[in-house]
């Protein structure tokens, strides 16, 4: 939202948290339906939208919780009376069904003649705004129909099911003591017959519980703060939404009396920073999201009896046939997703039999499989036997591996560890706890593996030397069994292991603060370009896939010290300064600070590739996306490392110009390295511009880029010659340093604004 709106909506509810009647301030009853939806398609404001439109409904003194726009009024033969006013939200989408198009841009339409969609992701969100209306503004709309109230018992057997399907370790203890301690990772509370209700004690419970859905293993939130604090009123303001959100979902209400002493808290971080109620109100609507999941995750549990006070009001259940309250204090023991298909180890003379049962083949794993949902029982005989197939070789394979990976440049003390997973290592040249390299390894069949150095940009696919057992066509064919299905269950286990990780750095940047001033942004000269940092004071900068989701982050001490979070994954993974979208070329660098400072200087979108060996892989990805654009790799002249080379690779010696270099002429790109005086000190754009002055760098970086065009036009005339591809565009730069379009009535000798 832009200033003024993020002004206005805050300071509404500043107003409102000083009279005490903010959304989350006010007590709402147990089956009471207060949060707002819309009547046209059912479906729920969520997040900023509905704490703006509740604290809205309570400065009109509107008691309606229907909210819908002019035009779905009069869908409805209703009408918005005169004078009144709207509402503005805004709505933001990351995807959406978009029509499928061939090569030539024309729509490809179905067998039944209709347009063909596939759901895609944007590149950025998508922000629409819209103007609503509260039912209690507008005239002839049909009355709110009646949501019907589960019984007691039955909302609170609900709730205790989520309770107990979270795994989270709930202590009971005398006395009016409610909490939740990061230290062991285990929520407190009074015992359940304190509470004067069934609701009072779940409504306890999930507030707790939105505290504990911050853990590091969960939605990853800062809670290390203490009691009193700003941060530990920030976490209570998340928690406290978020039990408003789960109040009215699960039917148990809604009572705010026990946190009244956190509102001069509340008003001084939103007076600060006005931006923290969005903030808030986005983790609220995670912690919701998180908690409701809990519904549906099957679980095995021990279970005890605890007395709970009994049922009262006109839907109570008579207490014969009342269902027992049961508090769980062990964690579920969560049962994987059955698996999707099954492999076999079919002999080759026997694939004819295996097909006519059902069998399919796998291309990819070459290997027969079972699809899900279909009887084993006919394919007993092919069932791979229990344990691997190993071929032997003529040394330990995990002390072979070892080797290869210490050739490598990756600092291992020991033998590997052959287990299928993928493990982190420090790399020659890493400083503190970063961790610049990583293999995996594993031994079914001949022992092989894959080690990265992503520091020099080094892949090496390993393999265990000696000669091998002959094998039978039987042991072949479950080898392969074996092997393709633990492939595949890699495979699921790194996606669902990236989908944890891009939930825990989401979680974190979104309660990250915008980067202003930080000692790193003023060592290196260069502005924020959107970054934000965390409660330590570390820049985070966002790893970002090409469809804009942020998969990981990299933080930057105050020090200048990066690293990586060791389950984030980098390989492709950037960060884009300006707009991509925008005609011209577009520039590729290693680190935040150069990508920033070649982008201030050029005014050209420049994209953060974070390390040497990921230059390639981002220059793939956005070449696919841009095919006729001009690229530039701008690499790093390390030449005053020690030449030698450390096993497989290129030499230590020029990597980044070595790597930088080899991404451009994978892309039909040109490499752009800054050249410094013997003697002198810097390896990257952003040294020069530091040591040398910006004029000095700009004028050096123009020049460069000058050279790149010339060369990228002479390969774009000989391969439009050759019919290929067309003449690429290059930059063009005034006296202000940006990148204005190209006037084709210039000569070629003046295109870039000096002579040849």
């Amino acid at each position: 939202m832009a200033d003024d709106t993020v002004d206005q909506v805050a300071g509404a509810i500043i107003r409102q948290l000083k009279e005490g009647t903010a959304p989350w301030q006010k007590p709402w009853q147990p089956g009471e339906r207060f949060m707002p939806y819309n009547p046209t398609t059912g479906n729920a404001y969520h997040g900023m939208n509905a704490l703006w439109l509740m604290s809205e409904a309570e400065r009109r003194g509107l008691g309606d919780a229907r909210w819908l726009t002019f035009r779905q009024a009069e869908g409805q033969g209703a009408y918005v009376r005169k004078g009144e006013k709207g509402t503005p939200i805004q709505f933001w989408k990351w995807q959406g069904l978009e029509p499928v198009r061939d090569a030539g841009g024309r729509p490809v339409f179905g067998p039944d003649g209709q347009p063909v969609r596939e759901m895609v992701r944007y590149e950025r969100p998508r922000v629409w705004s819209a103007v609503v209306f509260n039912a209690g503004q507008i005239e002839g709309l049909a009355p709110a129909p009646e949501r019907p109230v589960p019984a007691a018992w039955e909302r609170h057997e609900r709730a205790e099911t989520i309770l107990s399907n979270s795994g989270a370790a709930i202590r009971h203890v005398a006395g009016d003591r409610a909490c939740y301690r990061l230290g062991d990772d285990a929520i407190t509370l009074p015992n359940p017959d304190q509470f004067a209700t069934a609701d009072s004690y779940y409504a306890t419970a999930f507030h707790q519980l939105g505290y504990w859905s911050g853990h590091p293993s969960r939605l990853a939130r800062d809670l290390a703060h203490p009691f009193g604090s700003e941060g530990y009123a920030r976490e209570e303001l998340r928690a406290e939404i978020g039990s408003l959100m789960l109040g009215e979902q699960l039917g148990i209400g809604h009572d705010p009396s026990q946190h009244v002493a956190y509102v001069a808290s509340w008003i001084k971080v939103l007076e600060q920073d006005p931006r923290e109620v969005f903030r808030a109100a986005a983790d609220a609507e995670k912690i919701a999201k998180l908690i409701r999941s809990f519904e549906r995750v099957p679980e095995r549990t021990v279970e005890r009896e605890t007395a709970l006070p009994p049922p009262d009001g006109p839907d109570a259940v008579p207490e014969p046939t009342r269902v027992p309250t049961l508090i769980r204090e062990t964690s579920p023991a969560l049962q994987p997703p059955g698996p999707e298909r099954t492999y076999l180890a079919v002999p080759y003379d026997e694939k004819d039999d295996a097909r006519q049962l059902g069998a399919r083949w796998d291309r990819t794993e070459k290997a027969w499989y079972v699809p899900a949902g279909v009887d084993l029982e006919a394919f007993t005989p092919w069932l791979p036997a229990k344990g691997s197939v190993h071929i032997a070789v003529d040394a330990d394979p995990a002390e072979q591996f070892a080797e290869a990976i210490r050739a490598c440049g990756l600092r291992l003390d020991g033998p590997a560890r052959m287990d299928g997973q993928r493990h982190r290592l420090p790399v020659e040249g890493d400083q503190a706890r970063e961790r610049s390299g990583a293999y995996q390894g594993q031994l079914d069949g001949r022992p092989a593996g894959v080690i990265r150095n992503h520091k020099t940009g080094v892949r090496v696919n390993w393999t265990a030397s000696g000669p091998a057992a002959a094998l039978g066509a039987r042991d072949r064919a479950q080898m392969a069994a074996q092997a393709a299905e633990k492939r595949h269950d890699r495979a699921h286990e790194r996606e669902r292991q990236a989908e944890r990780t891009a939930q825990q750095v989401d979680a974190l940047w979104t309660a990250a603060t915008p980067a202003r001033a930080h000692p790193y942004l003023a060592d290196k000269g260069v502005q924020a370009h959107g970054l934000r940092q965390d409660a330590d004071g570390r820049l985070m900068v966002p790893v970002q896939d090409a469809d804009g989701r942020i998969r990981g982050l990299q933080r930057i001490g105050k020090d200048g010290v990066t690293r990586f979070e060791p389950s984030d994954r980098v390989e492709g993974g950037h960060y884009v300064i300006g707009d991509v979208t925008r005609p011209g070329p577009l520039l590729i660098a290693e680190g935040f600070a150069t990508a920033a400072t070649l982008h201030e200087l050029t005014g050209l979108p420049a994209i953060v590739a974070f390390t040497a060996g990921n230059l390639r892989p981002v220059a793939e990805t956005y070449r696919g996306r841009y095919p006729d654009r001009v690229f530039y790799i701008a690499g790093d002249n390390d030449r005053q490392r020690a030449a030698g080379s450390d096993g497989p690779g290129p030499s230590k010696l020029k990597v980044g110009r070595v790597l930088a270099e080899a991404a451009a002429a994978a892309i039909n790109g040109q490499a752009v390295i800054p050249e410094f005086a013997p003697g002198s000190l810097g390896t990257d754009w952003n040294d020069l511009a530091r040591t040398q002055g910006r004029p000095f760098a700009a004028g050096k970086l123009r020049v460069a880029l000058a050279i790149g065009d010339r060369e990228q036009a002479v390969r774009g005339l000989a391969a439009a010659r050759d019919g290929a591809v067309p003449e690429p565009v290059g930059p063009v730069f005034g006296r202000s340093g940006k990148a204005p379009g190209r006037d084709r009535s210039q000569t070629r000798g003046q295109e870039h604004g000096h002579e040849r």
